[in-house]
């Protein structure tokens, strides 16, 4: 049975697996965190985790249930980018293989988009109903970098 500290040490390696894959591809230091979306291996560790964070927070963001549960967190948890108040736990999905996926918050999106989508092949960009945003391919995660930071939306609604 996974623990706080298998949680905390999860989010750790995807935030630290993240902020290596901006630092080898942009410019961009000390980027805040603004989302995370942990994806379990399997069942099992879907509601291993389930377990473990429903008591943390509270769960927001019904619409995107299918494909698993987003929690604002009551205590933010410290990351080497910030502290993490949004957390999702992910479905097994065999599309995604990669540990995780962090959002941040760039302080100037068009610039961002600007300089860094036709730098290199690592970037793509992801067109949604409501949004935007750049991805990133690092080594076990996906790296996003929306033009309205899912945060911000919980910011007004929680605060």
């Amino acid at each position: 049975m996974m623990n706080q500290k298998d949680l905390e040490n999860i989010i750790h390696y995807i935030v630290k697996q993240a902020l290596e894959a901006i630092a080898i591809n942009t410019n961009e230091r000390n980027l805040p965190i603004d989302y995370l979306a942990i994806f379990s291996k399997d069942e099992q560790e879907f509601k291993n985790l389930e377990q473990l964070v429903r008591p943390l927070g509270k769960e927001v963001d019904k619409q995107t249930s299918k494909t698993g549960l987003t929690f604002s967190l009551d205590q933010p948890i410290k990351t080497p980018a910030g502290l993490l108040k949004l957390l999702k736990i992910r479905k097994p999905d065999p599309t995604r293989p990669q540990r995780g996926a962090p959002d941040f918050r760039v302080h100037d999106y068009q610039q961002f988009k600007d300089k860094y989508l036709k730098k290199s092949g690592n970037f793509t960009l992801m067109i949604r109903k409501d949004f935007e945003m750049i991805e990133l391919k690092g080594i076990d995660v996906l790296v996003y970098f929306p033009n309205k930071p899912v945060g911000l939306k919980y910011a007004r609604v929680n605060g």
